[in-house]
């Protein structure tokens, strides 16, 4: 069994920030779903809201299982980011001491990707439903 070698505090530092940002987009992705989803919630009581009162349209709730759906979706990909971060951290750590550098560009892409769709998904929602 190799000795394992000192990480440098600076690389140290560096993996921990990249494992806090992380962290953080999985808790803004739960934050995200969440909201995503109970916007259904938010959609009944304006129908509540607008049923009393004369001459006005009610909108029409058909889509809201797409919001269901969608709020679900984002709020488990943020859960999978969440226990995906541990892994990428005791994987960076290992690299450090055996002062290997290795890269996750395939996360950051996938995680770009998936943000990205979310976004799309939710402008195109908001103009065509």
């Amino acid at each position: 069994m190799s000795p394992k070698h000192p990480i440098d505090p600076k690389d140290l530092m560096a993996v921990e920030r990249a494992t806090t940002g992380l962290i953080g987009t999985a808790i803004s992705l739960i934050v995200l779903g969440f909201v995503v989803e109970k916007f259904e919630l938010f959609l009944h009581i304006m129908s509540l809201g607008l049923d009393g009162k004369r001459h006005t349209h009610l909108p029409q709730l058909s889509h809201i299982d797409f919001y269901n759906y969608l709020g679900i979706g984002i709020v488990s990909a943020g859960i999978i980011l969440s226990l995906y971060t541990y892994r990428y951290y005791t994987r960076w750590i290992g690299s450090l001491e055996r002062r290997e550098i290795n890269t996750d560009k395939p996360v950051y892409f996938w995680l770009a990707i998936f943000v990205a769709s979310i976004g799309a998904t939710l402008l195109v929602s908001m103009l065509i439903i």
